[in-house]
C-alpha cells in the first residue's frame, strides 16, 4: 500500500519536490494496533551495509510484534528500496527523491506511530538482543529523561572514541550509566511526548553537530538525557555518501559557531569559538580553513541574530550537577 504526500517539514523546497514524496506501508500494518517503538533510520548511498544494519535491529528487536520500522530514503533516485525491510512486518518507508540530510529524520519521526522513537543509522549495527527492553525500563525508572542513548563502538577498534563519548569529562566510566547533556545521533530512543514538545531537528544543519543543537534544546525544555552502556550502537563510519572529510569539518566548525551563538550565555562565546576553533586546526593537523567557516558563520548570522535561545539557568544547573563544562 502507497500513498504521495507533501514533505510537511521543508516548506521551502520547491513543491515539484515536495510532490516526489512517496510512503509505502506494509500489507500485514495495522493502523489501530499499539505501537511502542518506531524505529528510524535514514539511508543514502548505502545499500549494502543498510541491509545489514536493518537485518540487526530486526536481531535487537527480537521478535516483538509492537514495532514498526521506518526507512527514509535520501537517495535522488527512482529505485525502490522498501524490500530492505523484509525482516520487519510492520514498516513504513519514505521515499523522498532527493538528498536532504540529517533532517530527514523528522520525516521519519512526524511518521511514527511509537510511544518511543528510535533512531538509527544506516551503517550501524544496534545490541544487544533485547536492546528495547533497556530503553523501555530506563525511559519507566527515570520520568524526566528524553533521550536514551546508546553507547557508540567503533567496529574497526572496539572501543568507544573520545568523540563519540556524550560528555566532556572523558575520564568517566564508559562502562557506567548516568545522567548528562549530550547524546550521539545514532542509537538513540527519544519519547514521542517528547518530540512533539521540543519539537523537529534543526533544518539550518545538513550534516554536523546537529544532535548538539538538540540536546541544548532538550535541556531547555526541562528534560534530561541518559547514557545507558548496556545497549551499544556498532559504528561503521561508512564511506559511502560522506563528503571529503575537509569539508566535513569545516562544515561541523560553522555548524559549532551557530549552535554555540544560539545557546551560550553571552560570557562564554568567545572562548568557545577559539578554543574549539584551536582544536579543530590541531585535529586536521592545520589543513582547515577557519576564516572560510567563520564567514560562514557570519552570513548565517547575518540573517539570524534573533534565534538566540540561551540555555536557561535550569538548564545551566543541570549541566554542572552531571560534572559538565558550558563553555565546552
Amino acid at each position: 500500500m502507497s500513498n504521495r504526500r507533501p514533505n510537511p517539514v521543508r516548506a521551502n523546497v520547491p513543491a515539484v519536490e515536495r510532490t516526489m514524496v512517496l510512503i509505502q506501508t506494509s500489507a500485514q500494518d495495522q493502523a489501530d494496533a499499539p505501537v511502542a517503538f518506531s524505529i528510524v533510520m535514514i539511508t543514502y548511498a548505502r545499500d549494502a551495509i543498510a541491509a545489514s544494519a536493518i537485518q540487526q535491529v530486526a536481531l535487537a528487536v527480537n521478535g516483538r510484534q509492537d514495532v514498526e520500522f521506518i526507512l527514509v530514503d535520501n537517495n535522488p533516485d527512482t529505485i525502490d528500496r522498501s524490500t530492505l525491510l523484509a525482516p520487519f512486518t510492520r514498516w513504513q518507508y519514505v521515499k523522498l527523491g532527493y538528498n536532504k540530510g540529517v533532517s530527514a529524520r523528522n520525516d521519519g519521526a512526524f511518521a511514527s506511530r511509537g510511544t518511543f522513537i528510535l533512531f538509527i543509522d544506516d551503517d550501524t549495527f544496534l545490541t544487544p538482543v533485547g536492546a528495547l527492553e533497556v530503553y523501555e525500563k530506563d525511559f519507566a525508572d527515570h520520568p524526566k529523561v528524553a533521550i536514551v542513548t546508546a553507547r557508540i563502538v567503533d567496529h574497526h577498534t572496539g572501543e568507544t572514541l573520545r568523540a563519540t563519548f556524550p560528555h566532556t569529562d572523558k575520564c568517566r566510566d564508559k562502562d557506567k550509566p548516568f545522567k548528562t547533556f549530550r547524546f550521539q545521533a545514532t542509537g538513540f530512543a527519544i519519547r514521542l511526548s517528547a518530540f512533539q514538545k521540543i519539537g523537529p531537528w534543526s533544518e539550518e544543519f545538513f550534516y554536523g553537530l546537529e544532535e548538539l543543537e538538540y540536546a541544548y534544546r532538550v535541556l531547555n525544555a526541562g528534560y534530561e538525557i541518559l547514557y545507558e552502556p548496556a545497549i551499544r550502537a556498532l559504528e561503521h563510519n561508512h564511506p559511502g555518501g560522506r563528503r571529503p572529510k575537509r569539508a566535513v569539518q569545516e562544515m561541523n566548525l560553522t555548524n559549532k559557531m551557530i549552535i554555540s551563538f544560539k545557546y551560550m550565555p553571552v560570557l562564554y562565546l568567545p572562548i568557545n569559538f577559539v578554543l574549539f576553533s584551536a582544536y579543530m586546526l590541531i585535529l586536521n593537523r592545520g589543513r582547515l580553513n577557519v576564516i572560510r567557516s567563520f564567514w560562514s558563520f557570519l552570513k548565517w548570522a547575518a540573517g539570524n541574530a534573533g534565534e538566540r535561545q540561551p540555555l536557561t539557568p535550569a538548564a545551566r544547573s543541570y549541566i554542572h550537577a552531571c560534572g559538565g563544562q558550558i563553555w565546552k
